[in-house]
């Protein structure tokens, strides 16, 4: 099993999307940075930005441009049956079991990474913003804390649609159809249960075990004007989302296992 965690984490660090995904992410978070600083030099004082409003802009950030990654999860299995490596890699391995372990360990570490880049980018490029602005660039301890609460649920909010990319792949063995399902899901999901609500009453109730309801308890959160953090969802409800979030990936990693390893891969 190590033997094979080591190869997939060698050839994370070949790949050149596992590079290219937080360049592209650290560009849209200076470019999102930017773009509050030119509203800054063409609008008024209250336009400013200082890093007490750093934890908002961490959810926006979140939300709009983290969801870019997950082509790297199912890259990790789709481009094994584009590329013909499936067979020698499980002809390396101890158990095809094995194989996919040490993949979805790869994918959970990548997510890890992919947080923690996001978040360190965002306060620096908030922190040079704010000079700029000649807003304040200090937060108190309790806020920092709340910050490393913060990313801890980030972590968990961005795992499952990359979960769900990464089984999509693996069962259609296609990277095509795994961005297509990854990605399009998200909007799928808000189109479809939106239209929903619409037409039947009392629908607001099966919303809220959705994946998307989910992920967007994780990441709400927000900052007063004092600066202390304001977090509007209360902690049973997140707690809920979690465990809610877990069973959808639960369900997924298990449909995986059950599909690679009973899967001819005789063909690729």
């Amino acid at each position: 099993m190590m033997n094979v965690l080591q190869s997939e984490l060698f050839r994370l660090r070949k790949r050149p999307q596992t590079w290219i995904m937080p360049l592209l992410a650290s560009a849209f978070i200076v470019l999102y940075y930017g773009i509050g600083y030119l509203q800054y030099q063409s609008g008024s004082a209250a336009d400013r930005l200082d890093m007490r409003q750093s934890v908002q802009q961490l959810s926006s950030i979140f939300e709009n441009g983290m969801q870019i990654w997950r082509v790297v999860a199912l890259v990790m299995i789709g481009s094994e049956h584009g590329w013909n490596t499936l067979r020698p890699l499980v002809a390396r391995s101890s158990s095809r079991s094995d194989l996919l372990s040490a993949k979805w360990i790869v994918v959970g570490l990548y997510a890890i990474f992919m947080v923690i880049a996001a978040v360190l980018v965002s306060l620096l490029a908030a922190t040079v913003a704010s000079l700029f602005m000649g807003g304040a660039v200090s937060l108190p301890v309790a806020v920092w804390d709340d910050m490393l609460l913060g990313t801890l649920r980030w972590m968990i909010a961005t795992i499952p649609y990359a979960v769900i990319a990464f089984t999509a792949a693996l069962m259609t063995r296609s990277n095509a159809a795994g961005i297509a399902i990854g990605i399009g899901l998200n909007f799928a999901e808000l189109l479809v249960l939106g239209l929903l609500l619409e037409v039947i009453d009392g629908f607001e109730t099966v919303v809220e075990y959705g994946i998307n309801w989910n992920v967007q308890q994780l990441v709400n959160i927000t900052t007063e004007d004092g600066g202390s953090v304001l977090d509007p969802v209360s902690t049973e409800q997140i707690w809920q989302s979690a465990v809610i979030l877990t069973l959808y990936c639960a369900m997924a990693i298990v449909g995986s296992y059950l599909v690679f390893t009973r899967r001819d891969i005789t063909s690729g």
